[in-house]
């Protein structure tokens, strides 16, 4: 028996790789089980042992990002006390965020290959997916209830702006290196990028806003 056949977490994590990197390029319905199995170097056996399927492995790979996502509003979306702790938050909210976007780029090229096919990840999975913009939205209303926003700013609203602005920005990152020279991976230009988005989509919420 091949040695990776006796190693489950081995066997597990080889097949997410594999899966995550031919998802990818090609999408659920364009891989075979066999290509799987094959770029992980294992049986097609495997898949169904450790996931019962293809379409299991598929939402698999996505899974445990979704979850990495919401860990990170859990860590720094506690109730601001003050304007300064809110823009504070949310910095290290974005910087983390970008951090992790950028360490999975398989899983992001299948979240925006399948945007509009989210049919296919389950209702499970898409109401993970799906629960970070309420669940930011959420932070805002607090911070408004505050005094932190305007009365009059629908925090969804708010919240849906920056998720998108980020899914923007990362989707951009390889043609903006390629292009400028410029990338979210350098620290200078991701601190840059994360001041001029809050300063942006802040401006017109926060109460006090400068003429």
């Amino acid at each position: 028996m091949d040695r990776r056949s006796r190693d489950p977490e081995r066997t597990r994590a080889r097949l997410l790789d594999a899966a995550k990197e031919l998802f990818a390029r090609h999408g659920l319905h364009g891989v075979s089980v066999a290509e799987i199995a094959k770029r992980a170097k294992v049986s097609v056996g495997m898949i169904n042992h450790h996931f019962g399927g293809k379409d299991e492995l598929y939402r698999a790979c996505l899974d445990e990002f979704a979850d990495l996502r919401l860990r990170s509003l859990d860590r720094f979306l506690a109730t601001p006390t003050s304007r300064e702790e809110l823009l504070v938050r949310l910095r290290l909210l974005i910087d983390d965020l970008l951090d992790l976007h950028l360490a999975h780029p398989e899983v992001v090229a299948i979240l925006l290959r399948d945007v509009n096919a989210a049919e296919m990840w389950g209702p499970a999975l898409e109401r993970k997916l799906y629960e970070f913009t309420p669940r930011l939205a959420r932070f805002f209303a607090q911070a408004q209830k505050l005094g932190m926003l305007r009365d009059d700013v629908e925090p969804l609203v708010v919240a849906s702006i920056i998720y998108m602005s980020l899914s923007a920005l990362l989707q951009a990152d390889s043609h903006r290196a390629r292009v400028s020279g410029t990338s979210l991976r350098d620290a200078k230009t991701r601190t840059r990028f994360i001041a001029q988005l809050l300063d942006v989509v802040l401006h017109g919420a926060l109460p006090g806003r400068p003429a």
